[in-house]
């Protein structure tokens, strides 16, 4: 779905959502204005919140239990994040200079939108939306938890989705925060970003944790395992790829994870074909009847058999299965065979076929010849395969999917919060941290310096917004962050 279709579905939803709205309002206004009450949805052009008062005990007896321990806890929280500002303007200044570096031919790094159907799948929407909420909810219960620990009342709780973006909102009194001491309010204020740290840091340690933490269930770094196939696609059939295949090797190449499948199918599709070494006394055993010497397709289209040369002189009809049951050892121009061995090579009309041997573990190889890559685009795997068919083939997947999801939105989110900019964490933290540094003779620059590290802090981060989305609709390949 490309970018025109992708906005112009979500906006018909939008559409037809507000149309409806405004028609309940008109038939039935009284009783549809106490069910928006008592719901607490609100519909407006593109956007749809909800908003509720039920958390706020949670949230407030929460706070509540050891404020000792959570007054340190976003104090320390609150030294992290300050210590954040000043790698992210130099990373935001960084990405910034370097996609205008890229015109003259250098490589560049940019932050670049997110979003769904256009450069993420439309098979992991779910992730996209999950996790952006996740990050955006537990962000705003940093600062809720924070506020009550510092007796600052929550108003309430709500969850909106701005076109197509998913977030969450705390709304607490000013005027309390306004009357708390200069600690107290850069903990709240920074309460979000430090949670968003958090967040990535356990994200990442459930990465990292995931093989001891699943060693009971499943299998890792020993093999490769296929948790998806596409339907009717090139490596499917009688003999094909299924789900729980266990690939062992590809071409000869040892698999034990992701990488080594991806580096398999490149070094499969760079380098040319090799062949197989064969006794001479042991040929007959493998040759079936030869259409022509001279053609590639000398075996007639025979299901079970290909076209091989032989030393690179004339070319036999050999039986595939049963030749590469028997044979151990490959060769090429680099690499010949024995002396009393002939080196069979597969020959094919075009230089993109290649004939792959796929090993799999409990089960007999699956041979395939065509291109490659067509073997990487039809399947989906996994390092961890399970030691049982009662175990979930996907889960492993799934979870360090989502923590990948985890990790990049929230370390977005702490790093564009620590900036001081208009609608941002960052723009509260540092006028808290101007008023702690900036005392005596030296506060009455707090306004200037505040006001001119806002106006560049919000321009920063529209410009490298900017430049994010310029690439997503022009080029399409900066890295995602």
């Amino acid at each position: 779905m490309d970018l025109s279709a992708c906005f112009g579905a979500v906006a018909l939803v939008y559409g037809v959502l507000f149309l409806l709205d405004n028609l309940l309002k008109s038939v039935m206004p009284h009783k549809y204005a106490r069910v928006l009450r008592w719901s607490g949805i609100n519909i407006g052009v593109l956007q749809i919140r909800w908003f509720t008062e039920r958390f706020n005990r949670l949230l407030e007896s929460f706070g509540s239990s050891c404020p000792g321990f959570l007054s340190s806890w976003f104090l320390f929280g609150a030294v992290i994040s300050s210590l954040l500002i000043v790698p992210a303007f130099y990373f935001l200044i960084t990405t910034l200079t370097g996609h205008f570096a890229a015109d003259r031919g250098t490589d560049r790094v940019v932050i670049q939108p997110v979003l769904p159907g256009i450069n993420i799948p439309n098979s992991e929407l779910g992730y996209y939306f999950l996790s952006l909420l996740i990050c955006s909810v537990y962000h705003e219960i940093g600062h809720a938890v924070s506020a009550v620990s510092e007796d600052v009342r929550i108003l309430g709780f709500g969850v909106f989705v701005l076109f197509i973006v998913p977030a969450a909102y705390v709304d607490l009194p000013t005027d309390q925060l306004r009357n708390k001491s200069k600690l107290q309010r850069l903990r709240v204020f920074s309460a979000g970003v430090w949670h968003n740290i958090i967040l990535v840091s356990v994200s990442y340690l459930v990465i990292q944790a995931f093989p001891l933490m699943s060693s009971v269930f499943y299998t890792h770094g020993s093999s490769l395992c296929i948790i998806h196939v596409t339907p009717m696609s090139s490596v499917t059939g009688p003999s094909g790829i299924k789900p729980g295949d266990e690939i062992i090797s590809l071409a000869g190449n040892k698999l034990s994870n992701k990488n080594d499948f991806r580096n398999a199918i490149v070094t499969a599709m760079k380098e040319a074909q090799k062949g197989f070494c064969v006794k001479k006394e042991n040929m007959d055993d493998y040759t079936l009847p030869t259409v022509t010497s001279l053609e590639v397709d000398c075996c007639a289209n025979s299901s079970s058999s290909l076209c091989f040369e032989v030393d690179r002189t004339n070319r036999v009809c050999l039986h595939a299965r049963k030749l590469i049951s028997r044979v151990n050892q490959t060769c090429s121009a680099d690499l010949p065979c024995g002396h009393q061995q002939h080196c069979v090579r597969p020959v094919f009309s075009d230089n993109a076929t290649r004939f792959i041997q796929v090993a799999r573990r409990n089960d007999k190889d699956f041979l395939f010849v065509g291109n490659p890559a067509l073997i990487y685009t039809s399947v989906e795997t996994s390092d961890y395969c399970p030691r049982s068919k009662y175990v979930n083939l996907e889960f492993p997947e799934m979870l360090l999917k989502m923590c990948n999801y985890l990790i990049s939105f929230s370390g977005a989110l702490a790093v564009l919060n620590v900036i001081p900019s208009v609608m941002l964490d960052g723009q509260h933290m540092m006028k808290v941290l101007l008023e702690i540094f900036l005392v005596g003779e030296y506060s009455i620059y707090q306004d200037s310096i505040q006001f001119g590290l806002t106006l560049f802090g919000t321009g920063l981060v529209l410009a490298n917004f900017g430049v994010g989305f310029y690439t997503l609709l022009t080029v399409g390949s900066a890295a995602v962050f």
